[in-house]
């Protein structure tokens, strides 16, 4: 699933933008707000619905924070409220369970539906977890087990500044706050890289322990990275030895009746930045769009 690109509006655009890049999202934001309050989307939408296209969609975020610059991990709070409120208003949340169910019941599911997760045990979250509460989101948060309660820090963040990790006790508040705890392994190896007997013991001793910790059980995995390639379809047998109910990744797309028994994706919200952007996305109203772009070769 392509991206319209990074529609941001000039209240999230990052300081570093150049003008030329300021106003080609400007434009564009401003197209996907003429397509929107035009009627075109809601008319697409009902014109979807009647064929019978469904589909649900799960969010990916990692971290929320002022503390460094908005990226393609990264969400400030107020554009995390902003999320938050138009999830609220637009869209019927849903816990990962009830995505999981539907998809496994072979229902329709109701228009609109997404599940919020996040992934990789960031302090932030602790604050994200209360943001959703407090609109009365569920989410799902998926830790590698290893790193809570340390100072670890992931290569890629090693020239930013220092983002301190959760500890138990703020998980165990976001899971008092309504929130579900899955696992993203112990130590956030490459599920793709490693021989099956590590794959499963990362599998086995990540649930064990946040069932330990929390006292629930773990029904849900993300595999750490979240490409095509980290994960070898063949050990999908493993996830549900293991006791997971099941499997996510980190590519983009919607989840749809193929993926029954299957890796199921999921849609990076930073890499949309634009809230109009991604709810159209969301609503499936852009397909067109990206359809078009690769006729052209524009992808």
């Amino acid at each position: 699933m392509r991206r319209l690109g990074r529609c941001v509006p000039s209240a999230m655009a990052p300081a570093s933008a150049s003008p030329p890049s300021a106003m080609k999202t400007l434009a564009k934001s401003a197209l996907c707000a003429l397509y929107k309050y035009s009627g075109a989307m809601s008319a697409q939408e009902r014109l979807a619905n009647l064929a019978g296209r469904s589909f649900m969609a799960i969010l990916l975020l990692h971290r929320v924070t002022d503390e460094i610059p908005e990226d393609s991990l990264t969400m400030s709070t107020r554009g995390f409220r902003a999320l938050c409120r138009m999830l609220q208003r637009r869209f019927r949340v849903v816990r990962l369970g009830d995505v999981v169910r539907i998809l496994n019941e072979g229902q329709r599911p109701p228009r609109r539906t997404v599940a919020i997760t996040f992934d990789d045990c960031y302090r932030d979250n602790l604050v994200a977890a209360r943001t959703l509460a407090e609109f009365g989101l569920p989410a799902c948060f998926f830790i590698p087990t290893g790193f809570v309660g340390t100072e670890h820090t992931f290569e890629w963040d090693r020239t930013l500044k220092k983002m301190p990790n959760l500890s138990w006790a703020d998980v165990e508040e976001m899971a008092r706050l309504g929130h579900e705890i899955g696992s993203h392994t112990v130590s956030h190896v490459d599920m793709g890289k490693v021989s099956d007997d590590q794959a499963r013991d990362e599998l086995v001793q990540s649930k064990k322990t946040i069932e330990a910790r929390l006292h629930r059980p773990v029904r849900w995995f993300a595999y750490p990275f979240g490409g095509r390639a980290n994960f070898k379809a063949e050990r999908l047998p493993l996830v549900y030895e293991a006791g997971y109910e099941a499997c996510f990744s980190g590519f983009g797309g919607f989840v749809t009746s193929a993926h029954k028994g299957q890796v199921l994706p999921r849609e990076n919200v930073p890499s949309f930045s634009s809230l109009i952007n991604l709810e159209l996305h969301l609503t499936g109203c852009l397909d067109w769009f990206y359809a078009v772009k690769r006729r052209v070769g524009l992808v």
